[in-house]
């Protein structure tokens, strides 16, 4: 349960939200991701009330990738492009080399035509992992949504690929518990029984950007 949250983030900034398990982070996400209506309060972006966009056309906005996201039994090329029927190979590729994985793709045997099962089970866990993020980036979000998305990465790995994203200039929302993962962010904020108990800018935040998106006193 979430208690008056009251959250401002900046566009292009990556806010990474931290605090023990059951805190609400995953139901603070499920709630910026339009999954949950929140009890009381609202949500904005850019200033207008996510229920007035319409939650069809906020959620094309938004690239997600969760815990217990899934591949589908198909190729690697549409597991990326999400069975995008119109989806270009060019694309696909770009998507994957932003998640550093296209060079593992390319060298198995059909590239990305490789056959991935149900729960993505010819796939290491890393490799799962930034097949997902791929096809979080292969829409071309303007917020980007991760919870414990790149755990099974290693710190290098994570690295460039954060490197990747801050050159798209796109608003991040990490959930994370590796110290590395939350060191990378501009903003810090801790949750602790369904309230923000900290919220501060790490030596990266920079100059004050305008906002993309805010919640007012969100409960739920």
């Amino acid at each position: 349960m979430l208690n008056g949250v009251d959250l401002d983030i900046e566009a292009g900034q990556s806010l990474c939200i931290v605090g023990a398990s059951g805190c609400g982070k995953s139901t603070l996400a499920k709630l910026l991701l339009g999954l949950l209506e929140p009890s009381n309060g609202r949500i904005e972006i850019n200033g207008i009330d996510i229920l007035h966009h319409g939650l069809s056309e906020y959620r094309s906005l938004i690239g997600t990738v969760m815990q217990d996201d899934a591949l589908f039994a198909g190729s690697i090329a549409e597991n990326i492009s999400f069975f995008d029927e119109a989806g270009r190979l060019e694309d696909i590729i770009a998507a994957a080399q932003l998640a550093h994985i296209h060079e593992e793709i390319s060298a198995m045997p059909m590239g990305y035509e490789s056959f991935v099962g149900d729960m993505g089970s010819s796939l290491s866990g890393g490799q799962k992992q930034r097949v997902l993020l791929a096809r979080a980036l292969y829409k071309k979000p303007r917020i980007l949504v991760l919870d414990e998305a790149t755990s099974h990465l290693d710190v290098d790995c994570e690295r460039r690929i954060n490197h990747e994203i801050e050159r798209l200039d796109i608003t991040r929302i990490i959930i994370a518990h590796r110290p590395d993962t939350i060191a990378s962010a501009d903003r810090i904020v801790v949750l602790r029984n369904g309230c923000v108990v900290s919220n501060r800018l790490t030596e990266k935040g920079g100059a004050p950007q305008p906002l993309v998106l805010r919640t007012t006193e969100i409960s739920g």
